[in-house]
């Protein structure tokens, strides 16, 4: 057990207040559990879409307590973080007049309780009962594959178990949206659930959802999700599509010039991750180097692009080496042995993730017989949920983790922006195809291996 003095000096405190006569000020400020951050300090960053900025670090005293320098933050998601991959999801934004927050060890995450703010309680709250029903979800899957079909009894109590679950989850969510329906997490579900209503329909259905205008959305993870919902509902049956597409992304997110930039920042990314190539260059072309008189790309950008076509398809994949019991494994040895490695970067926490892998099972179940390998890589903190991940999913591939998180060498060299996240390796270690889930991925691997 922690002592309580030690909980006391444990307290994260968020204040947020006014100053008369003007916008009111916010300031983070708090303690650590004492060599928590062993560099001594404490950072905070901002959520860009799936992505983060900084925005400041700060040094802790020798009592464990530090003070970040007051600022006004806009509405949205945030980070705090130590030792660069421990990190939990904040709320901040001028309505919150205080957040404290309470950590009694480390991963963070895993040891939060907000003893302040509406907003945040709700986040962990239903970040609880999220983990909860996953973890549930996942025993049942693995009960299932131990079962024989004719198992019809026990078959329909884990489908009932499971069932429960998810209505849970699913009525704690409800909770939260019809009985604060102004609160900013309830913005964001709502928008989350727009999107998905708009799947498969058209743009404009996107656009009767979504606001891409509205920097507070941007400030989320669901935000890339409108605009890959957006692309995907336009049906392209060519690349010119897309470049049309980008120009319209752009208008709607201008009306808000972070929104606006930010958008450019992401649709380069996701085509140089994704392609076609024929957006790409158009960006580069009319909204880099061209817009507005520009006679030069600008240096910041064009470092950064430079980077992203570094791993884009059919460059050489950067060389990396995974952890393994005997040592450090050159994952240029493992790729010569096959003809394509689907490289398969995720998190044992992650939802999606976890979705991913029923159906990367059967892409590899068809196609391991044809040369075709996995390798796991997870940007876990530690190995309890790594190795159950594995066992409780019924992994087959080799899965590999350095256990620090997003500091992950592997992670940075592919810049890997969010899990999960694909590539397909050649023999020879040439970027052949980044899929965007296990769906694709079976698609491109059968036009591919005949």
């Amino acid at each position: 057990m922690i002592p309580y003095h030690t909980l006391n000096r444990a307290l994260i405190a968020v204040a947020i207040w006014a100053h008369a006569g003007a916008a009111p000020a916010q300031q983070l400020s708090g303690i650590m559990p004492a060599g928590a951050a062993l560099d001594g300090l404490v950072h905070l960053s901002s959520s860009h879409g799936s992505g983060t900025r900084s925005i400041d670090s700060t040094a802790l005293t020798s009592d464990g307590s530090f003070v970040f320098q007051r600022r006004q933050f806009p509405l949205g998601f945030y980070h705090i973080s130590i030792n660069d991959t421990d990190r939990v999801d904040i709320i901040l934004g001028q309505e919150e007049k205080e957040v404290e927050l309470l950590f009694d060890g480390t991963p963070l995450q895993r040891h939060i309780t907000v003893r302040r703010s509406d907003e945040n309680k709700r986040l962990w709250e239903y970040k609880l009962v999220s983990k909860e029903s996953q973890a549930i979800l996942a025993a049942v899957a693995a009960e299932k594959q131990g079962l024989r079909a004719n198992d019809t009894r026990r078959l329909l109590v884990l489908d009932s178990v499971a069932a429960r679950a998810t209505s849970l989850r699913e009525a704690h969510l409800l909770g939260i949206i019809s009985g604060y329906p102004h609160s900013y997490f309830a913005k964001v579900v709502k928008a989350d659930r727009g999107i998905d209503d708009a799947q498969e329909q058209s743009p404009q259905a996107v656009l009767k959802a979504f606001d891409f205008g509205d920097a507070s959305l941007m400030r989320s993870a669901v935000y890339d999700q409108a605009v890959m919902t957006y692309l995907r509902n336009i049906w392209a049956s060519d690349e010119v599509q897309f470049v049309s597409a980008s120009d319209s992304l752009l208008a709607y997110a201008g009306r808000d010039q972070e929104c606006r930039a930010y958008m450019l920042d992401h649709l380069i990314e996701l085509f140089s991750t994704y392609g076609p190539e024929a957006p790409l260059q158009h960006l580069i072309d009319r909204y880099v180097v061209s817009e507005e008189g520009m006679a030069a790309l600008d240096p910041s950008l064009h470092t950064k692009v430079a980077e992203i076509l570094r791993v884009g398809v059919g460059a050489t994949a950067p060389e990396v080496d995974l952890p393994s019991a005997d040592g450090p494994l050159a994952l240029r040895d493992i790729v010569a042995k096959n003809r394509y490695t689907v490289l398969f970067f995720y998190s044992s926490t992650c939802d999606h993730c976890h979705a991913e892998m029923p159906t990367l099972k059967e892409v590899y179940s068809a196609f391991h017989p044809m040369g075709i390998d996995v390798v796991g890589i997870a940007l876990d903190p530690d190995s309890t949920e790594f190795q159950r991940t594995i066992d409780q999913m019924g992994l087959p591939w080799n899965s590999y983790s350095e256990f620090i998180g997003w500091g992950s060498k592997a992670a940075k060299a592919f810049r890997v922006k969010a899990t999960p996240w694909f590539y397909v390796l050649d023999p020879g270690m040439r970027i052949a195809a980044k899929p965007v889930d296990a769906v694709a991925l079976g698609i491109w691997l059968q036009d591919q291996v005949k």
